[in-house]
């Protein structure tokens, strides 16, 4: 959720008679957008941007609660310097950086940062001593994992520190030790680099500089470009739909276990993408108009777990339905035959002709029948493709919005131009949709190329029980990671 953090970095340094927090605050492109409809700022100038961040910077402080011996002290500002740099889609990235003193003597010292409470990002305290100074006990070190938040480990396994609370005993000697660490700059040089993200970035994510930013910033756009735009938002959508979290396993387990034909395998992959879709533009009328209300990084997760727990019990209905069945068909028999058999399926009513009415040919991997002494039965599971088990399945997958094309209908708005960000949009969509098609229709061609003499094996009974099990296990991934109960990306 890089879009949607919001980082923090304190620096509290232990002088003799004065402390100094240096205090950092990265705002990722959606808390920015929210911030600066805050300010009522549309053009994010520099003087701008200073004078708000100036006033800002001090409410910000006071949400820094320090206590030495129990006593609140009250942090002393001094220096304030704000940064705008272009982020994903063209929007702004703010860094605020500020430098605060407060009163110290010996004792033991508590810091706690209460801006932002419910923005996901990297939070780091460190605490250091200088000449004078001798600390006894720290919940910190001195170590600076992110320096000031320019620079990240490069292992993407580190989990970004959540460090909100800090406490230090220390004692202020009459006469520094000779063994004591250099004397602290008594204003610390603040930091110039624009925000690095931590972590390697997923495939078909909108990022910083590249060609759709690029596009949304330019004022004059000429045919070629906006042509040219749709194709790399098209192509950012296709690879986007093969990251985890949007439904490609579940719709090929379903289709696995189910008599579906192509048209039901394009029909499930663009109930993915139109829901998918739709709650992109949802959400982002909520940040337009309910900032303070829709907290896009609680509503992500909460999406996420009703998808998956909804995935859960459509996977428990198909194996209940489908369990019944091959049990209600189980026997003892000395003589029987398997043949082949075609069904046709009729028109359901209040069901499009397109997806319930049609001839399969070819269906001996889930239909046999069995002749018993001159009688003749079908093992056909009844799992009829319905228009509404389409949807809802559909509906469930594709639930969870996508950060990246929140960032371009947002941007595009902010930039003035809707139009273009709506048309790319859509054309973002189209690039997830055409994959999950393809995968939908690949799995109708595989299970039409199983050969006759291999389909009519006893497993392939068990198969749409199976895929029904696979659907269950791939709903309680998501609904386990979205709650944040395991660290796995959701069910691809």
């Amino acid at each position: 959720m890089g879009n949607f953090s919001v980082n923090h970095y304190a620096r509290i340094d232990l002088n003799p008679g004065v402390g100094q927090v240096t205090y950092v605050l990265d705002l990722a492109e959606i808390p920015t957008f929210e911030l600066f409809q805050q300010w009522k700022v549309d053009e994010p100038q520099p003087a701008t941007i200073q004078a708000k961040a100036q006033t800002q910077a001090k409410d910000w402080l006071t949400n820094l609660a320090v206590t030495e011996n129990g006593q609140a002290i009250s942090l002393r500002l001094s220096t304030v310097k704000s940064q705008v740099v272009d982020g994903a889609g063209g929007m702004p990235v703010l860094r605020v950086e500020m430098l605060a003193d407060f009163p110290l003597s010996s004792g033991r010292l508590h810091y706690q940062d209460r801006n932002f409470p419910n923005r996901a990002g990297w939070k780091e305290i460190v605490i250091r001593r200088g000449n004078g100074v001798a600390i006894s006990q720290s919940s910190q070190t001195g170590g600076d994992l992110s320096k000031a938040l320019t620079e990240y480990p490069a292992d993407p396994t580190v989990a970004p520190p959540q460090q909100l609370e800090a406490s230090a005993t220390f004692n202020v000697l009459a006469i520094p030790p000779v063994t004591a660490a250099p004397s602290l700059e008594v204003v610390p040089k603040l930091q110039n680099e624009p925000f690095v993200a931590p972590q390697p970035i997923p495939a078909g994510t909108v990022v910083r500089g590249d060609f759709l930013s690029r596009l949304l910033k330019n004022q004059d756009l000429s045919l070629g470009m906006i042509l040219l735009g749709l194709g790399a938002a098209f192509g950012l959508g296709a690879l986007h739909a093969l990251s985890p979290g949007h439904g490609k396993t579940i719709v090929a387990a379903y289709l696995v276990g189910s008599r579906g034909t192509l048209k039901h395998a394009l029909f499930l992959g663009g109930m993915v993408t139109f829901t998918h879709t739709l709650s992109v533009f949802l959400l982002g009328l909520g940040v337009l108009f309910f900032q303070q209300y829709v907290v896009p990084e609680r509503i992500i997760p909460l999406l996420g777990a009703i998808s998956g727990f909804s995935i859960v019990c459509i996977g428990g209905y198909l194996l209940y339905q489908r369990t019944l069945m091959l049990a209600g068909h189980g026997h003892h028999h000395h003589d029987h035959t398997h043949e082949p058999e075609t069904v046709v399926t009729e028109s359901v009513p209040g069901q499009p002709a397109f997806l319930s009415k049609v001839d399969y040919q070819r269906t001996t991997v889930l239909v046999h029948s069995h002749t018993h002494d001159g009688h003749s039965h079908s093992h056909a599971m009844p799992d009829a493709i319905t228009l509404r088990g389409l949807v809802v399945l559909g509906a469930s997958g594709g639930l969870v919005p996508c950060p990246s094309a929140l960032v371009l209908m947002l941007s595009s708005i902010a930039l003035g131009h809707t139009a273009l960000g709506l048309t790319l949009l859509v054309a973002f969509s189209a690039g997830l949709a055409l994959v999950l098609m393809a995968i939908g229709g690949l799995v109708i061609y595989a299970k039409d190329l199983i050969p006759d003499s291999t389909a009519t094996h006893p497993f392939f009974r068990f198969v749409p029980i199976l895929s029904a099990v696979a659907v269950m296990i791939l709903g309680v991934l998501m609904t386990m990671t979205s709650l944040g109960w395991v660290q796995t990306p959701l069910a691809g």
